[in-house]
């Protein structure tokens, strides 16, 4: 009976530590082949925003690209323009309890009751970085991806920086999309 606690922790353990949940998106007609140069395009902000945490995110993805081959280009024309941003919702989680009730009644009326009611509860901020690629000739978007709860909040600046870098790298490692993608 030794087996079943260990195999639940390890399990917990290893849903615990999958790092942030990704998706992706791409015009599969796109020529990726041909991009070469990329340039910043401004996203549409959906609120205030946080400077520290979208320049952070700025850095991580100019540095993935860099290292992956490819150029910015500010004086002439590049094939792709990118855009990031992080996007920050509330973290919510459930607090239960459980409650046990005994009564009697009538002649020979005996109950038993448990209950374990659930309420939601914000706990701060949840993450979530969004990166797009639009084909600069067409104007059209090409290539989307997010990856959904990169921080949580309570990390120090150096962590965040890790866990922005992971992230991003984990999301560029599918551009330029292949077949298996």
């Amino acid at each position: 009976m030794r087996i079943l606690p260990s195999c639940l922790a390890v399990l917990a353990l290893s849903l615990g530590c999958s790092g942030p949940d990704l998706h992706f998106d791409y015009d599969v007609r796109a020529n990726y082949q041909a991009y070469r140069t990329y340039d910043w395009y401004a996203a549409p902000k959906a609120g205030p925003g946080n400077p520290l945490l979208d320049s952070r995110v700025r850095r991580a993805v100019e540095a993935e690209l860099t290292r992956r081959g490819y150029a910015r280009e500010t004086g002439a024309d590049p094939e792709f323009l990118v855009t990031c941003y992080p996007v920050q919702t509330a973290r919510v989680r459930s607090r239960g309890g459980v409650s046990f009730g005994l009564g009697l009644g009538g002649p020979v009326g005996v109950g038993l009751g448990l209950a374990a009611p659930l309420t939601p509860r914000s706990s701060g901020q949840m993450t979530s970085i969004v990166l797009e690629i639009k084909d600069f000739k067409t104007n059209q978007m090409v290539w989307k991806a997010a990856a959904g709860e990169v921080l949580d909040g309570s990390e120090t600046p150096e962590e965040a920086d890790a866990a922005v870098t992971d992230a991003v790298r984990k999301l560029l490692k599918r551009f330029p999309p292949t077949s298996k993608s």
